[in-house]
């Protein structure tokens, strides 16, 4: 496996194991800000969630320009379906940058305990 391909996977992958780790981290903070009465912890996860899923989905983006910025083909081979990788690393990453703000506007609208 070279260095491209890690890279692929990365950007695939990268934005769906980053929200898992941002929703179970913030789910285990939550008595700590009820109890210091500070979402500090909270907004510091997900903000560092953000900026992973956009490194993910930028790596992505990046492979998809190095490979040609073609569209998704029927054809097979190791061209088409890094190509492939490369969009759905894209998409994948942007879709899990929308749920972690989705799931950060309770955080910004609510009080610690509520």
């Amino acid at each position: 496996m070279n260095k491209q391909d890690v890279l692929l996977w990365i950007s695939v992958l990268g934005g769906p194991i980053v929200w898992l780790s941002s929703f179970e981290a913030r789910f285990a903070l939550v008595p700590w800000a009820c109890t210091f009465q500070s979402k500090m912890a909270l907004f510091g996860v997900f903000l560092t969630a953000l900026v992973l899923c956009a490194a993910c989905g930028w790596i992505g983006w990046t492979r998809w320009r190095a490979l040609g910025a073609n569209g998704p083909s029927s054809e097979g081979g190791a061209f088409p379906r890094s190509n492939f990788m490369a969009i759905c690393g894209v998409v994948l990453s942007a879709g899990c940058a929308m749920i972690l703000v989705a799931q950060a506007i309770p955080e910004f609208v609510l009080g610690a305990c509520q």
